[in-house]
């Protein structure tokens, strides 16, 4: 009768310690879960915060131009960036040339004489905002027009052009108006703030890749109600939608900056030298 109380107890014993025994494993098997559930709160808290500081800092605008984050010393590296020229809040993602010629450069027409996937590129209408330069890429051709390039310089006040075009199986015409007043005259020209054709020789200086006979022969350029008389652009061609691109610098029937309908032309004639997925006409603004 004893043995059987005892052997009763102990086995009231062992259940006992058994129930506290597990109690205690799911309180530490709580306490763990509770502590990996805190820390992914954390992870998640630092991942979002960090998520929210580099969204933060893609918002917010670098500088008001290219030259304005170069001269800070705030980048220095060819890229995007963002510039707000209006100083609106409402910046506008652009490609800044950093290096070219001490930098400071901002892209404002981009265009490409193929598609990466090698097909010909299409015409192409110039934007009449200056916010299009922000949808540079390539997939598609940007460019403003001379009315919206004005609008741009009455924000940025920018002094200089630089025209580079390229054909791999052509030429490379790549040039600078230059900072005296038959390069000012050039920039008001081509920024829709005079109708009067600028000079063309002593307007601009050829860059180191320049291997174009249009920069070598200035004082052959242009028509104003006639041939070669060393001037930028076309007496026919001002449409400020246009004047950029149409006729913009040539040396008629033989070199032309060109980029208006089927004709695409760099330092050439038609169907001079064939179109390429490498061939390009850039225009930027400093």
């Amino acid at each position: 009768m004893l043995k059987i109380e005892l052997d009763s107890v102990i086995h009231q014993l062992r259940t006992l310690v058994w129930t506290i025994t597990a109690r205690r494993i799911a309180a530490v098997k709580l306490d763990s879960l509770i502590a990996d559930t805190d820390a992914c709160v954390i992870q998640a808290s630092s991942q979002e915060n960090s998520a929210k500081q580099k969204l933060d800092w893609v918002k917010e605008p670098t500088g008001k131009s290219c030259k304005d984050i170069l001269e800070s010393g705030a980048a220095t590296d060819d890229g995007e960036y963002w510039i707000d020229p209006e100083k609106d809040g409402s910046p506008l993602k652009v490609y800044c040339d950093m290096t070219t010629d001490r930098g400071g450069w901002l892209l404002v027409t981009n265009i490409l004489g193929m598609y990466e996937t090698g097909s010909i590129q299409q015409s192409w209408t110039p934007a009449s905002s200056y916010d299009e330069i922000n949808n540079y890429n390539y997939s598609q051709n940007v460019g403003i027009t001379a009315s919206a390039l004005g609008w741009l310089r009455s924000h940025l006040n920018f002094t200089q052009l630089r025209f580079h075009c390229s054909k791999q199986h052509g030429r490379t015409f790549h040039v600078i108006t230059a900072t005296n007043d038959n390069g000012e005259a050039a920039v008001q020209y081509f920024s829709g703030q005079t109708d009067t054709l600028p000079g063309s020789c002593d307007s601009f200086q050829r860059m180191n890749d320049d291997t174009s006979v249009l920069a070598v022969d200035c004082a052959m350029w242009g028509n104003d109600g006639r041939q070669y008389v060393g001037k930028w652009g076309h007496h026919d061609k001002k449409d400020a939608s246009v004047r950029l691109y149409d006729h913009a610098a040539f040396i008629a029937s033989s070199y032309h900056w060109h980029i208006v309908g089927d004709y695409w032309l760099c330092d050439d004639a038609i169907n001079l030298f064939t179109k390429s997925a490498r061939d390009f006409w850039k225009i930027f603004v400093r």
